[in-house]
């Protein structure tokens, strides 16, 4: 565990949550993660072994709680109370990052699992037409992970990386980083399809509800709460 020797709260809290992945782990709790397999396929880059250290710390700091499920056959990760009041300040940090520590996007950090994985849970059920769909995405220029589905029905969205033998209801096929921008708010939907950087293909219903139920990054819509809003347009604009 990282050490700073201080007595200092913030070097305390920080030789908690400094190390590598625990915040992107942390931050995965905060939006419902809970299995081992849902935390690699959202932080595609971390080893298990590292994972599995990361989880037994933030238990071991009283940040995280294990629950067994399934009659004791898996596990689940809860936050404690002390780790639901991180909630603020990741929200702060992710707003923080959307206003000063993004700049340019390089290509090592267009991460197509993180982005789906993203997709699939943020998708708005209710704003489907009838609820339900499958909804393929394809990006050409990817050696692997080109092609993935997201099935929604009434008990969630299921993410798949092979085709589960589904009538698709939308085919979106393009860039990863022009989809990646429109995740992100850099652009809209509507300029990525007029530049040609991406393509609907399919059912003109769910094409033309798509900015309904592509629900978007949720650091935008953390930037977009009054308090932050505000603080925001008196902040100094960044160079």
């Amino acid at each position: 565990m990282l050490r700073y020797g201080q007595f200092c709260p913030i070097a305390k809290a920080s030789e908690l949550l400094g190390e590598k992945w625990t915040v992107l782990i942390v931050r995965e709790l905060l939006l419902g993660t809970r299995r081992f397999n849902d935390f690699q396929r959202a932080i595609s880059l971390i080893s298990p072994t590292v994972l599995a250290k990361r989880l037994k710390t933030l238990e071991e700091q009283g940040v995280v709680f294990r629950k067994t499920v399934a009659g004791g056959r898996s596990a689940e990760y809860h936050l404690t109370p002390a780790g639901k009041e991180l909630h603020q300040i990741i929200a702060e940090l992710a707003v923080w990052g959307m206003r000063w520590a993004r700049g340019q996007m390089e290509e090592s950090e267009l991460d197509v699992e993180l982005l789906m994985w993203d997709i699939g849970r943020r998708i708005d059920r209710e704003a489907l037409p009838g609820g339900r769909a499958v909804i393929r995405f394809s990006f050409p220029q990817l050696r692997s992970y080109r092609d993935w589905w997201v099935v929604v029905d009434e008990s969630g969205a299921d993410l798949c990386t092979k085709n589960p033998g589904k009538d698709v209801d939308l085919h979106v096929v393009g860039d990863l980083r022009a989809l990646i921008e429109v995740w992100m708010c850099d652009i809209t939907l509507s300029q990525a399809k007029a530049s040609g950087k991406l393509t609907l293909v399919g059912s003109p219903l769910y094409s033309r509800t798509m900015k309904n139920w592509f629900m978007l990054n949720n650091a935008r819509e953390l930037m977009r709460e009054p308090h932050i809003a505000e603080r925001l347009s008196n902040a100094p604009r960044p160079r």
